[in-house]
């Protein structure tokens, strides 16, 4: 319980640098909890370009039996793919990744990038899907591999405010084993201040 609360106070705390604007993302699995933070580079670096965003996260699953948490910092750059008439906005970036997984640990340099679309005239709907993978060339420590793939439907319940169910598969070759540290169904929300 510890560590899960460690990892969250570093979550907390790096989501407050940038507390004028952002989104807050909190959901539930199997055995596990997501907490994410996301807001545009600018707020925390002035000067950088307007359409890239910045994201802190974890997902933890403390129970005994399978141990794990993995942290992630990233960045990607955001904009719209060009399609008229469609509200989808696309990103492009990386992660850093620290894994702990049953006593072994890495880290990793993920590459990979995120959607959203929102349903043509009435957005209150909408899908968001993500995709980060580490090669074998990227991982150091006990981590030789890393993918991290989500898909999740949404509603806006209220002007910033959306619930969603989703499925995330978090898998990683660690200390000998290659499985699934995550999988599954997930509830969340997610708060735009």
């Amino acid at each position: 319980m510890k560590k899960v609360a460690a990892v969250m106070g570093v979550v907390l705390g790096l989501s407050a640098m940038g507390a004028q604007a952002g989104i807050l993302d909190l959901g539930l699995g199997n055995n596990s909890f997501r907490g994410a933070y996301s807001d545009a580079l600018n707020t925390v670096l002035p000067g950088t370009v307007g359409n890239g965003q910045f994201d802190v996260g974890v997902i933890a699953k403390p129970r005994s039996s399978d141990d794990f948490y993995q942290v992630h910092g990233g960045l990607v750059l955001t904009g719209d793919p060009g399609l008229k008439g469609v509200n989808v906005g696309v990103g492009l970036g990386g992660r850093l990744l620290y894994v702990y997984r049953d006593g072994a640990n890495g880290g990793a340099l993920a590459l990979g990038g995120q959607i959203e679309a929102r349903v043509p005239n009435y957005d209150r709907f909408g899908i968001t899907a993500s995709s980060y993978y580490a090669p074998s060339v990227l991982t150091v420590g006990s981590l030789d591999r890393s993918w991290e793939n989500a898909i999740a439907l949404d509603y806006e319940l209220i002007h910033g405010g959306a619930v969603y169910v989703g499925y995330r598969n978090v898998r990683q070759d660690i200390g000998g084993s290659n499985r699934s540290s995550d999988s599954g169904v997930n509830l969340g929300f997610r708060l735009k201040f």
